[in-house]
């Protein structure tokens, strides 16, 4: 507020002092001059006239004067405060896809409340195109008020924004328990050359969703492995008489119409020990395998083929027994149909050693403990003058309290919040029987560069291309598997060097 902006509730006016005989005289009229001229008579009969103050008129405007002195004087105090916190106050752009403003403003007011020289600007993005908005605004200078300082992005992504992601200071690291209370999982994948390059606020990965109506109707236990699944399906599916498949047991086996397909061949190549960092002999049989496997799906047991529809829509209509998700596609089948009951579990395993024999698989064979994860993580532009006060607050976004204000917040729109990254509270959430699988397998979770759903136009769909190259390609019959996955290793060694992959 400046000075002009200051309205006195009094009108202006000539403050003036008056003797008591100024008074009188203007009672009175004519000055005596005017009436006689002064001699020694006069002052001898007219003592002189002592001049006194009128303090009785004084006082209220000496009062009045000092009231509107002391509030001018505040306004200008404050008004001094408030440019000289302006003038400091830093303003950091934050970046976010899943989380509704409404669910944040609240969160960031507390922060600010306790920072007042830090203010939040929180932009909910659209996942449509984000990758290439978010690539374009981070090439951009740091000074510009639209580029975040602050940004979500997926955790396959590191590779195409480690350019522009700031690591993580080590103060931080330790004030937040990175290394110790945070999942296994996020040193395999956000660490780089000893540094890591962001920070997780929540935890996502590959689950086997059921049907417990179309399990108890075939009579077959929820499998723990690959070739119990595989016989349950089996055992699950009906068809029609012209043989079309009309109950399905399980989406695997074809690309365009099983959503997280990419995400299941990725978790299979794990679990089987693929290494695509060296491609030898007996890494390219290995890969073999898997795209064999995975395909038998489809050409051999036929439990699922591409007439059938969408993957995830034909879960929620009650005709699919076996279905493979992440966490948020709880919230999609629950829409779709809210009165399909359904449950999740821990995703199927491979026997260690490949002499198993498959009768003995599930029952004396000792199996892999490999599986998927898929997440997005928080992470600070190398550009932004205002590093310090991003980790700052992403410092507090990540702490216990706040990630469960969130958690609840979350938790009043839809029927559970992000599962946390922390494993400290994993028990705080492992009681709903939706979330547990996740809880329980994050710490042995690992991930690669088949993410599904991620939108990037980038590392994850340049991958998967080539993958279901392959795979489509063998369905069709127009290459074997051995020619198919040289192929693919070709274009894996692409990828690898135009994104410098180190796993």
């Amino acid at each position: 507020m400046s000075l002009e902006d200051i309205k006195s509730p009094l009108p202006p006016r000539k403050v003036v002092l008056k003797t008591e005989s100024e008074d009188e005289k203007t009672e009175a009229g004519p000055s005596l001059a005017s009436e006689s001229p002064i001699t020694t008579q006069n002052i001898e009969n007219n003592p002189p006239i002592e001049v006194k103050e009128n303090r009785k008129s004084k006082k209220p405007i000496i009062i009045i004067g000092a009231v509107l002195f002391f509030l001018i004087l505040i306004v200008l105090l404050f008004s001094v405060f408030k440019n000289k916190n302006k003038g400091n106050q830093v303003v950091l752009n934050y970046w976010g896809l899943w989380e509704e403003e409404s669910v944040m403003n609240g969160i960031i007011a507390d922060f600010e409340s306790k920072n007042p020289n830090i203010k939040i600007n929180y932009k909910k993005n659209q996942k449509d195109g984000y990758a290439g908005r978010l690539d374009g605004r981070l090439a951009k200078s740091g000074s510009i008020e639209d580029v975040p300082d602050i940004f979500r992005i997926h955790n396959t992504w590191i590779p195409m924004f480690r350019d522009n992601l700031a690591a993580v200071p080590k103060e931080t690291v330790v004030a937040i328990g990175l290394e110790n209370d945070f999942f296994d999982v996020y040193k395999k994948d956000l660490v780089e050359n000893g540094e890591y390059l962001s920070v997780p606020l929540m935890y996502d990965g590959l689950v086997m969703f059921y049907n417990p109506a179309l399990l108890e109707k075939a009579q077959v236990n929820v499998p723990n492995n690959w070739w119990d699944l595989k016989k349950s399906a089996a055992k699950i599916t009906e068809k029609s008489g012209n043989g079309k498949i009309t109950i399905a047991g399980a989406a695997i086996g074809t690309v365009e119409n099983v959503d997280h397909w990419s995400d299941i061949v990725g978790l299979m190549m794990k679990q089987n020990g693929v290494d695509l960092n060296t491609m030898s002999a007996d890494n390219e049989k290995k890969l073999k395998d898997v795209l064999d496997f995975y395909t038998l799906f489809k050409t051999g047991d036929k439990v699922w083929d591409e007439t059938l529809p969408n993957s995830t829509q034909y879960f929620a209509s009650g005709n699919l027994a076996f279905y493979f998700g992440p966490s948020w596609r709880i919230f999609d089948i629950q829409a779709l149909n809210p009165d399909l009951k359904f449950e999740v579990a821990t995703i199927p395993q491979l026997p260690t050693t490949a002499s198993t024999p498959t009768d003995q698989i599930g029952a004396e064979a000792e199996l892999t403990n490999f599986h998927w994860a898929t997440y997005w993580t928080e992470g600070v532009n190398n550009k932004s003058k205002y590093q310090k006060e991003a980790w700052k607050f992403l410092e507090y976004l990540s702490s216990p309290e706040v990630l469960e204000k969130m958690y609840q917040a979350d938790s009043l729109i839809r029927s559970f919040g992000q599962i946390y990254p922390r494993k400290s509270m994993a028990e705080k959430i492992s009681s709903n029987p939706k979330i547990k699988p996740f809880v329980e397998t994050a710490n042995d979770a690992s991930s690669w560069y088949l993410a599904s759903r991620t939108g990037d136009d980038g590392i994850d769909v340049e991958m998967q291309k080539y993958f279901g190259d392959a795979i489509n390609s063998i369905l069709n019959g127009s290459k074997k598997s051995e020619e198919a996955v040289k192929t693919l290793i070709s274009g894996v060694s692409q990828l690898r060097q135009k994104y410098k992959l180190i796993k």
